[in-house]
């Protein structure tokens, strides 16, 4: 069996965390170009069928001779340390979304897999989502018209029961911007680039430190204008609308996270008027690896690479400096 066929060895470090149990393992489980070779967790046995592939400790998953790349779903705060110890090993990352906790730690990262010679990714999945795709691709082709905003909230309730969830803790990089933001500026970013000309911003914070609700409005050229909303305080709500000069797209239900039982988007155009557009589905999570494998395996090129990732996050560090000091104050 050739290289580029032998499924990629995975190590996963980290492995009790919800997104890793819920949705990254089964999807290893399931493709055949990747495989789990080996896993730990500090936060209580590993699950079946996960455990057959357990290790004592994460040192142990970097230093196994068949992983040859490892998952890292590890509260932000840890994402460079144990991203550098893999790099270091001569082992590619592929990191959970916010790969860091600001742009200027993500950029040392990116510099140490580069003298590494190693491949270092977020893990942001979902640009891998068919519907979500397909949406920016009705914007891109102008069947809505020339595009001039944008809306997206990402919201839900950590309550009594998450006192302790590291997204509380300033020290781990918490907050709603830095968890959620991606899938909010996601869209505008993918159309309009990294750099409005133009934010303002308001943020309502814990005692603890962190933003429980950020909302932000982002301005760029020619009249085009994005509003975001993330929030750990308020009810469920996943929202993306693109609005253009002869045309609405709108999806509600998992706009950001997707999956395979959503498939629908909503258009209203001036040619067409009201229709509910039903996409291809997918698990987003499988597409990810799989194109993590291949371009590990340099079959093909991973499709975001890290500068974009270090530009997301310098556009986070801005919208936290845009934020209005009358709603930056504790609560």
């Amino acid at each position: 069996m050739s290289p580029t066929s032998t499924p990629l060895g995975i190590g996963v470090i980290g492995g009790r965390s919800t997104v890793a149990e819920l949705a990254i393992l089964p999807a290893i489980r399931a493709s055949p170009k990747v495989r789990l070779a080996a896993i730990a967790s500090v936060g209580g046995p590993l699950k079946e069928p996960w455990a057959a592939a357990g290790v004592s400790s994460y040192e142990a998953v970097i230093e196994h001779p068949d992983v040859e790349a490892v998952y890292i779903p590890l509260p932000n705060g840890l994402h460079a340390l144990w991203a550098e110890r893999c790099a270091q090993a001569g082992k590619h990352v592929l990191c959970e979304k916010p790969i860091a906790r600001t742009a200027a730690e993500a950029a040392l990262m990116a510099s140490v897999a580069t003298a590494q010679n190693t491949l270092l990714v977020e893990a942001w999945m979902t640009p891998f989502d068919a519907r979500w795709s397909e949406a920016l691709n009705i914007a891109r082709r102008g069947d809505l018209g020339a595009i001039h905003r944008i809306d997206t909230s990402f919201t839900f309730t950590l309550g009594p029961a998450h006192t302790n969830n590291y997204r509380w803790d300033p020290q781990h990089g918490g907050g709603a911007l830095l968890d959620v933001g991606i899938y909010c500026l996601g869209p505008a970013v993918e159309l309009w680039g990294s750099q409005p000309s133009k934010i303002q911003a308001a943020m309502t914070q814990t005692a603890g430190g962190v933003d429980h609700t950020t909302a932000a409005t982002l301005v760029w050229d020619e009249a085009r204008s994005a509003t975001i909303r993330c929030s750990f305080a308020e009810p469920e709500r996943q929202l993306l609308q693109i609005d253009g000069d002869c045309g609405t797209l709108k999806i509600h239900r998992g706009a950001h996270t997707g999956g395979e039982s959503r498939s629908e988007i909503s258009l209203v155009t001036d040619v067409e008027g009201s229709k509910t557009l039903t996409t291809d589905v997918n698990n987003p999570y499988a597409e990810m690896l799989e194109a993590f494998a291949d371009s590990v395996r340099r079959t093909r090129a991973w499709p975001r690479p890290i500068q974009r990732s270090v530009e997301m996050l310098q556009l986070i560090d801005q919208i936290r400096a845009a934020t209005d000091p009358v709603d930056h104050r504790l609560q």
